[in-house]
């Protein structure tokens, strides 16, 4: 199966890069494509033509999430980049809807793990397509913004942009 690039390579929050397969959306990185090529084991010279598609969908949507004018997205996801916990983690975190937020433990509880909220931590950190599977909507408990894959300015962007008060790195009700 080939490999399709993109990259938007100057928005609110840096620059970011996206790969599509056959199947669907397969990663969104904080990386000028350049960058997130290399970090890859291998990348096929033969591009896909479905992930030209999910590619040239996701530069438009993006770029208008990025600036206010759209909430959701509408590509394929490739659910088989992930596994286990990791795939049963975003599966609820791409439930959470526009200008809302879970936790962690809310999440851990819904998957019937109750004292997992660090694992599931753990799988949103390697969530492979921030954004589109916003994991920028999961905060601590305390309301605290507790990381993300791109940062805590770009997690406070996210949510600010989703109308969500930050101070102090922490969700204000």
């Amino acid at each position: 199966m080939g490999l399709t690039f993109g990259q938007l390579a100057e928005t609110p929050v840096g620059p970011l890069s996206i790969m599509a397969g056959d199947n669907g959306l397969q990663g969104v990185a904080f990386k000028l494509l350049n960058e997130f090529k290399m970090s890859l084991p291998h990348t096929d010279q033969v591009p896909s033509l479905v992930g030209m598609d999910t590619i040239g969908t996701l530069l438009v949507e993006m770029n208008a999430y990025l600036f206010g004018l759209q909430r959701d997205f509408s590509v394929l996801i490739d659910w088989d980049v992930m596994d286990g916990f990791q795939r049963e983690v975003l599966s609820l975190a791409i439930e959470i809807p526009y200008g809302q937020v879970s936790t962690y433990g809310a999440i851990a509880r819904a998957l019937g793990k109750p004292g997992a909220a660090r694992a599931v931590g753990s799988a949103l950190g390697r969530n492979p397509m921030p954004i589109v599977i916003p994991c920028h909507r999961v905060i601590g408990g305390d309301f605290d913004l507790h990381g993300f894959i791109g940062g805590e300015r770009v997690k406070t962007f996210l949510l600010t942009l989703e109308g969500h008060k930050i101070i102090d790195n922490h969700v204000v009700q």
